[in-house]
């Protein structure tokens, strides 16, 4: 690890550059849901940890990049399609228990609607008085 990429490290989580990044990475993805920042700090400190965990070759900026833009597909997903989402992965279910904390909300598919016979019909004897 370099001194640089020391630097970075302890820099980026404290100017809040994570959440910074999320706003634009969800605004290049057209996510047009207003999200709160403390909310986009939540999902900016996620990444963070998630970057600082791995190894490799990658810098930690190239890596909470690539974590950040992760985050910001999941909001994408999440808000903007209602499709299942797999819970099976313990990092997907972090990401849905903020979501469900900060109450992002989710968009609704809405199934086709089908005529069917009322279950409760209106008694005849409510049309006593009527002239016809």
């Amino acid at each position: 690890m370099s001194l640089v990429d020391f630097t970075l490290r302890h820099a980026i989580p404290a100017f809040g550059v994570g959440a910074r990044w999320l706003r634009e990475e969800l605004l290049t993805r057209g996510v047009s849901v207003r999200i709160t920042e403390t909310c986009l700090r939540e999902f900016a400190l996620d990444a963070e940890a998630a970057a600082r965990d791995a190894s490799g070759d990658e810098t930690y900026s190239q890596r909470l990049r690539r974590e950040i833009g992760a985050r910001a597909d999941f909001v994408r997903a999440w808000t903007q399609s209602d499709d299942r989402l797999d819970v099976g992965d313990s990092s997907v279910q972090q990401l849905i228990t903020i979501a469900r904390k900060h109450a992002l909300p989710r968009a609704w598919t809405l199934s086709e609607p089908i005529a069917a016979a009322a279950r409760n019909p209106t008694p005849t004897y409510l049309y006593w008085a009527s002239a016809t």
